[in-house]
């Protein structure tokens, strides 16, 4: 009888083990290996860095700072790239085993070069004239007047400023003199430059003007672009005469750099002014015409009998004043409390004193 039962037992044994090797043969799930990031701060969150717009100097302190510092830096590599005897003093001190160094050293500061530490610079502040005009027009475009010409300039001088940062490391004005020389077949300057010159001439005239006109405070905007505009202007005639004498090409190159910062610091004067604008911080024009009031004219004097029966009047009244309007107890305060034999006056009387006071006064 106990031959099924222990039958039994054994088949399930056997069950049993075979379902706990099986289980154990199934590979481990493991998931893929994964590197860990790293962890930042929440001050590196981009919605908590400041825009452009922000860093741009508002207070005159810091625009006079940054205006100096551009000025300074540009002297000093014109002044460097345009001595030569520095270089030449350098080289002798240096001697002939830093003589390649030398030499390096002369191509990153010659002002007439292309890849030059002048040209390096004025590039890098057109440039960054273009930020600041495009960050103007992000500011400008919000206005509530319906405005969005105002706006839509500053865009257009951003483009003309990058591509005239372009243009000092391309040959952008004898690629477009010499084609529109091509097509008209009448040639301005050299190669067809003083094409190049009058469509830059004419398109940064139009679009500076349409630009800080409307600007509330545009006085040292129009002060710095108009400095800058001339000292393109010399530099473009520079390059025109040159006819390949030094001279005349490291004073246009020297004008070109020149004219590049004194853009950079018309822009900074731009943003200041929109920004002051925003922010309410500079007057603005009341709407309203301020009401002209006449020319008060002095009060005719009566004549002398007028004045003196006024006064006698006001005395009388003072002394005819009856005794039963004294009853409200009101006290004149200019008058001494310890004089009993004086009657206290109503504030009636005292309204009325007062008028003939001003009356006569007036007379």
């Amino acid at each position: 009888m106990s031959l099924p039962g222990s039958q039994r037992r054994d088949q399930r044994r056997r069950l049993l083990v075979s379902w706990t090797r099986s289980g154990s043969a199934d590979p481990p799930t493991t998931k893929p290996s994964t590197r860990s990031a790293a962890e930042y701060a929440p001050e590196a969150d981009p919605d908590r860095h400041p825009g452009i717009a922000t860093l741009l100097p508002t207070r005159i302190a810091g625009f006079t700072m940054a205006a100096t510092g551009i000025l300074v830096v540009l002297g000093a590599a014109i002044a460097l790239g345009s001595y030569g005897p520095a270089i030449t003093a350098l080289e002798n001190l240096a001697g002939p085993r830093f003589a390649r160094s030398v030499a390096a050293l002369r191509a990153c500061l010659d002002i007439r070069g292309a890849g030059s530490l002048v040209a390096w610079l004025g590039q890098l502040l057109l440039l960054g004239s273009a930020v600041v005009a495009t960050a103007v027009r992000l500011m400008r475009r919000h206005r509530r007047d319906d405005s969005r010409g105002k706006a839509l300039a500053w865009g257009w001088l951003a483009i003309l400023l990058t591509i005239a940062a372009c243009g000092t490391a391309l040959p952008l004005g004898r690629l477009v003199g010499g084609c529109i020389a091509d097509a008209t077949g009448i040639v301005l300057g050299q190669d067809g430059f003083g094409w190049w010159v009058a469509i830059a001439a004419v398109s940064l005239a139009a679009v500076s003007l349409w630009a800080v006109l409307p600007l509330h405070e545009r006085l040292a905007t129009s002060l710095w672009l108009a400095a800058g505009f001339i000292a393109w202007a010399m530099s473009a005639g520079c390059t025109w005469i040159t006819d390949g004498r030094d001279v005349l090409a490291t004073a246009g190159q020297a004008a070109w750099a020149a004219g590049c910062g004194l853009v950079a610091i018309s822009m900074l004067a731009a943003a200041r002014s929109v920004i002051r604008e925003v922010r309410g911080e500079c007057s603005r024009p009341s709407a309203a015409k301020k009401r002209t009031e006449p020319a008060r004219q002095p009060a005719k004097q009566p004549p002398a009998e007028d004045r003196t029966a006024l006064s006698l009047s006001q005395q009388a009244y003072i002394d005819d004043a009856p005794a039963s309007e004294s009853d409200s107890g009101y006290t004149d305060g200019s008058e001494s409390d310890e004089d009993h034999g004086s009657r206290q006056l109503t504030k009636a009387e005292r309204k009325r004193l007062k008028k003939l006071a001003r009356l006569a006064q007036a007379a």
